[in-house]
């Protein structure tokens, strides 16, 4: 008895590790190919949370749908004062701010697709005081929509050309209600943030 449990541990910490490693490799490789449009509200108040809407509605009518992960870092100043008009015409005098570089992002549910926990490029669109829930796209390969849908056969059909085929199953897979995805990008979001916490 003793032995048959000692095989099954060893070969639960061999799968997890497995599973660890797996999710781990294509977060890496997903951060490198994708970039997010990332816009953080004032606040959690209802009309800031409108208000970071309304942004990301000019946000993404300006958006050309052929941007390319090298437009990313100069969309700033476009954004910026795209995103000063709106706060502006709404009657608000919150400060804005735009940037470009990697931040840390969630395991999360996108247009019927798991993007795991880590690390991506971004640009990020911060209004006042930034201490409100955010909103996020994949601005390239260019998933963004206006009203943010997102066309999710569209989405694959992108990623599908930029990922490798393994890659490509395991982020679509949630779409089939398979859960050990969602897991596996779980419990490296959550080692991620034990490292975090170091």
């Amino acid at each position: 008895m003793k032995k048959k449990l000692y095989t099954l541990t060893i070969s639960l910490a061999c799968a997890v590790m497995c599973a660890l490693t797996c999710a781990s490799e294509t977060e890496a490789r997903l951060s490198r190919d994708i970039v997010r449009l990332h816009i953080v509200a004032n606040s959690d108040s209802e009309e800031d949370q409108a208000l970071k809407l309304r942004v990301r509605d000019r946000l993404l009518e300006a958006t050309s749908a052929s941007v390319s992960k090298e437009d990313a870092a100069g969309l700033l100043e476009e954004y910026e004062a795209i995103a000063r008009r709106e706060i502006a015409d709404s009657g608000y005098d919150y400060g804005v701010r735009a940037e470009y570089g990697r931040f840390y992002f969630p395991t999360k549910d996108y247009g019927g697709l798991t993007y795991p926990a880590g690390e991506y490029d971004a640009v990020r669109i911060t209004i006042g005081e930034g201490e409100g829930q955010n909103w996020w796209c994949v601005l390239f390969p260019p998933l963004c929509y206006v009203k943010g849908s997102v066309d999710s056969s569209d989405a694959g059909r992108a990623l599908r050309t930029m990922l490798s085929p393994e890659d490509y199953e395991l982020i679509t897979s949630g779409r089939s209600g398979r859960l050990p995805v969602r897991i596996k990008f779980k419990v490296v979001e959550f080692i991620n943030s034990l490292k975090e916490k170091k």
